[in-house]
């Protein structure tokens, strides 16, 4: 049953934040009054779980897939409106200190589920979408807020954020609890 401004469980929100901190979008249709939330995944189990954890906000056929991607989008809500203004600045993704002080653990679950990799001991998050300022600014977030060994790299002109071994120890502490991820 389609509601006009649902309420948005903490969960919800929290699961929200990290998808966008993972790559997906708040659209802001060319035509439309409200934007909706778009996800896309290879992984087909992670996206219908994430799908399942936001059912109260899902369009009436909110799966595609294709070769290679399988997506799901919400229904156009006033709600994504604020995560637009949240997560874009003059239509292009733009991310805030504020914003990255305001996460929650679940948020840095789901981001890591969604753009994250564990290699040689440390782990591995994409940032590339939010741009070079984007990334000095969470690989800060990582440093100063959560006093994480860091740095920035690019593979192939991509960004990414390597954690360092000791640090990604505690990550694993965090995500633990939400996750299958375990540290070996």
């Amino acid at each position: 049953m389609h509601v006009i401004s649902p309420i948005i469980s903490k969960r919800q929100n929290k699961i929200i934040i990290g998808t966008i901190l993972g790559g997906s979008s708040i659209v802001k249709p060319s035509k439309g009054r409200h934007c909706y939330l778009a996800m896309r995944s290879r992984n087909k189990k992670w996206i219908e779980h994430k799908a399942s954890e936001l059912f109260s906000l899902s369009s009436d056929n909110p799966f595609t897939s294709s070769k290679h991607t399988n997506r799901w989008q919400s229904l156009c809500y006033p709600v994504f409106d604020e995560y637009r203004n949240m997560f874009y600045k003059n239509n292009i993704r733009h991310i805030k200190a504020i914003t990255l002080d305001t996460m929650y653990d679940l948020s840095i679950a789901i981001w890591y589920m969604d753009s994250g990799k564990y290699h040689n001991n440390e782990i591995i998050l994409n940032t590339h979408i939010w741009g070079e300022k984007g990334t000095d600014t969470i690989e800060r977030f990582f440093r100063i807020g959560l006093n994480y060994s860091t740095r920035i790299t690019t593979d192939r002109g991509r960004f990414r954020i390597i954690i360092d071994a000791d640090s990604s120890k505690d990550f694993f502490k965090i995500i633990a609890p939400y996750t299958h991820v375990k540290y070996e």
